[in-house]
């Protein structure tokens, strides 16, 4: 029979039995033998409890501070776990993180502030802007660390400019052969794209037109997406790829159906006739069921001229269930009439 109170009771007396204001003082400790067991403590203990060391965040980062401390490891992947649980809490520390992971920056204890540092600007995606240089030197010496490229694509929702360091770091992890880090790679490049940075270079759109199809629905999703972004600023850049995305539209995931639509619609405000041999398709994506598909299509087949369009978008304008879908297709009946 379970006792009373069940597993939170449990949970409640595990965390009444840790000692934190001990284990602070043994972090402060003189005598090495007593720091490295605070840490090995909290190391074992960030597992099952993280909150209950969240104040040990400060003691850990001054650790990591000291090149000759032997635990590095042990306080990297304390800080990255702590960082998972309550990132704000760890923000503060990103400086000294990055000064630490910079310092040697193949080792293990790298790799673990990395993965803190992809923790933390997921909800804090300013927190290491200033730094963006250092991660994109580090995530290279870690042959496109994922951890490092998830970084950039937090940082990159906030401020796609500052990305503009990592440019060809991304190129090559999103090339033919994409790494592990290429889903999110693509997001960066999409935002970077659509930014008003002023890249060197737009290579990596041949690498997004190979991605577009395919069968990894994640990486084409993101693939299409990409070219999507790029099509807000360069939609001259990207119209040679449209006759590539003609099978996105159809594909079973909504997001990149939607994506290809949006794609088609920004390279059509510039060039009308790319809508024309996707006509048929755009125009049964007035029924899709997905909002969001529904409207990009009604874009698209405004910016390309579809007169025969017009009455079902005039029926979406009043009757579809969606204000996103209404505004839409009112806007294409206007460009149509």
């Amino acid at each position: 029979m379970d006792r009373d109170g069940g597993p939170a009771v449990e949970q409640q007396q595990r965390s009444e039995a840790v000692d934190l204001p001990l284990v602070l003082s043994q972090l402060d400790a003189t005598d090495p033998e007593t720091r490295r067991d605070a840490v090995r403590r909290v190391r074992d203990g960030v597992d099952e409890e993280p909150c209950t060391y969240m104040p040990t965040v400060p003691k850990l980062r001054e650790l990591l501070s000291d090149p000759g401390f032997e635990l590095r490891e042990a306080v990297a992947y304390s800080l990255a776990e702590l960082a998972a649980e309550a990132p704000s809490d760890v923000a503060p520390s990103a400086d000294a993180i990055v000064a630490a992971a910079a310092d040697d920056q193949e080792s293990p204890t790298a790799g673990e502030l990395l993965r803190c540092l992809a923790a933390v600007t997921e909800e804090r995606p300013t927190a290491v802007v200033e730094h963006v240089p250092a991660i994109v030197d580090l995530t290279e010496a870690r042959d496109g660390d994922v951890h490092g490229i998830r970084t950039m694509a937090h940082v990159a929702r906030a401020r796609p400019d500052a990305l503009e360091p990592a440019l060809s770091l991304l190129t090559e992890t999103v090339a033919p052969e994409p790494d592990d880090g290429a889903v999110a790679a693509l997001s960066v490049l999409g935002r970077l794209g659509r930014s008003t940075a002023e890249l060197s270079s737009l290579v990596f759109l041949d690498h997004a037109v190979e991605l577009a199809d395919r069968e990894d629905a994640e990486l084409r999703r993101n693939a299409v997406g990409c070219l999507a972004d790029v099509a807000h600023r360069h939609p001259e850049r990207v119209e040679p790829a449209c006759p590539r995305l003609r099978s996105a539209l159809e594909s079973g995931d909504p997001e990149t159906r939607a994506n290809a639509a949006v794609t088609f619609g920004r390279v059509a405000a510039v060039e009308p006739s790319v809508v024309e041999p996707v006509r048929s398709q755009l125009l049964a994506l007035l029924e899709d069921d997905h909002r969001y598909v529904r409207a990009s299509a009604c874009t698209a087949l405004g910016h390309g001229d579809v007169t025969e369009a017009r009455e079902r978008l005039s029926t979406l304008a009043t009757g579809d269930p969606e204000p996103t879908v209404r505004d839409r297709a009112a806007w294409a009946c206007g460009e149509l009439s």
